[in-house]
């Protein structure tokens, strides 16, 4: 290439390179919704979220997407690999690592609404975790004192359920406590009302917790963890009283009960004092009639007995006794000398067993004696010497076994099979005939 051309040709950075693509992109490509299916996902700690978003037809066309911690706290269900998307946010150039990525404003889920699959999440969560388990849940009191309603104090839910309470069952006394029940922190000041409560009314004896219906935005707050969480730990048994009979929340599968709606909770916290009054009556009546009869049967067993022989004269209950001992007493003596002769027959019949088994025992003590003896014998040395034998033993009665035990002029002792000899030793001779030790 010419000098003159290299002169005049304008040379760029790596920096100035990257903010000119940085430039171009974000000048030309502005707001886009791109779909695609999630990989890679990560949750940094600073609140940011990152992941990579592929083509779901061409894997190998990926683009990293980039929601900064502001709006990933508000997206209203989590992100998870595999999962199939739509992002609206601004192509970006990222200068210090040379690529392109994608600022999202917004995520939802394609072909399923965002908060459904957020209540599908939270729902499979708090089940694995127990929240659901129906042994856990508690039985709502029969005749509650006070009943706490948490909830919006305008409305028409709050006067349903007020009406309803008053109406079935008047004397009970109702504690309104208001919170927000839709919109930007309503869920927090629910929950913070179900903790307050439990702390600080111990009389409180059943809790509802609701509102009255809505769409599924409307009733959100009511599928928040935060509030799932306390009424779970609410010692007061709650009344999840939220929108009509086909709206579903979460606080619904938590709480101990879930009423249709909020005139439903009315009806389920306390009785109709007219069905109580008729149930009092029905049963002050049952407990007459059973204590008529048992006074009746009392009275008819009493008479039994006033009329009895015994008690009109006791002196024949005591003869009947008395007949009834001399009977057992003649019955001892007739048993007796029978006894004892059954008694002295069988001893007959034993005497000869018995001598014939002493006579097996004595035969076979004797064969057993024999036997010992003829061992013994076997044994005696002096049944050995009858045989020709003899025994050598030194003066101090040490028997000897070899001729090197003995020193010449030693004297020896003999044993015979009759008498005994005393020698001397001359030479002691090894069995070879070689002179012993000691020569």
């Amino acid at each position: 290439m010419p000098e003159e051309a290299l002169s005049t040709k304008k040379v760029l950075t790596v920096a100035e390179l990257s903010r000119h693509i940085k430039s171009l992109l974000e000048d030309h490509i502005k707001f886009v919704w791109v779909a695609g299916q999630v990989s890679r996902v990560t949750y940094a700690q600073s609140g940011h979220l990152y992941f990579d978003l592929k083509d779901e037809e061409d894997p190998n066309a990926v683009i990293a997407v980039t929601m900064w911690r502001p709006r990933a706290m508000r997206l209203r269900f989590k992100l998870e690999t595999g999962m199939s998307v739509l992002v609206f946010g601004l192509v970006t150039a990222y200068a210090a690592q040379g690529k392109y990525q994608i600022s999202a404003e917004e995520i939802e889920p394609k072909g399923v609404g965002a908060l459904h699959l957020k209540f599908e999440q939270l729902k499979e969560k708090l089940a694995k975790e127990g929240l659901f388990e129906q042994a856990r849940k508690r039985p709502l009191p029969m005749l509650p004192s006070t009943i706490a309603l948490v909830t919006s104090p305008v409305g028409a839910a709050v006067q349903d359920m007020i009406r309803t309470i008053v109406t079935r069952f008047p004397k009970v006394a109702i504690l309104v406590y208001p919170v927000k029940v839709q919109g930007e922190g309503a869920a927090e000041e629910i929950a913070a009302a179900i903790g307050h409560l439990n702390l600080a009314r111990p009389d409180v004896d059943v809790m509802v917790v609701g509102r009255g219906g809505g769409s599924i935005e409307d009733l959100w707050a009511f599928n928040e963890e935060v509030v799932a969480r306390a009424v779970f730990a609410s010692r007061i048994p709650v009344v999840s009283a939220v929108g009509h009979e086909t709206d579903y929340t979460i606080s619904d599968f938590v709480a101990d009960v879930r009423a249709l709606t909020p005139t439903d909770a009315g009806n389920r916290v306390v009785p109709r004092l007219e069905d109580l009054e008729l149930t009092l009556r029905e049963d002050d009546a049952k407990l007459r009639r059973a204590l008529r009869q048992q006074a009746d049967l009392a009275r008819s067993r009493l008479d039994g007995l006033a009329n009895s022989r015994a008690l009109r004269r006791p002196e024949d209950l005591v003869a009947q006794q008395r007949q009834r001992l001399d009977e057992l007493a003649e019955r001892l003596r007739a048993a007796l000398p029978h006894g004892v002769a059954q008694s002295r027959e069988r001893c007959a019949a034993l005497e000869p067993r018995l001598g014939s088994s002493m006579e097996r025992v004595r035969d076979a003590a004797r064969a057993k004696a024999r036997a010992l003896e003829a061992a013994l014998a076997a044994l005696d040395p002096r049944a050995v010497l009858a045989r020709g034998y003899s025994i050598t033993m030194r003066e101090d009665g040490t028997v000897l076994r070899d001729a090197a035990q003995v020193k010449p002029g030693e004297m020896i002792v003999t044993d015979l099979a009759k008498g005994r000899l005393t020698s001397h030793v001359l030479r002691p001779t090894s069995r070879h005939g070689d002179a012993g030790r000691g020569t």
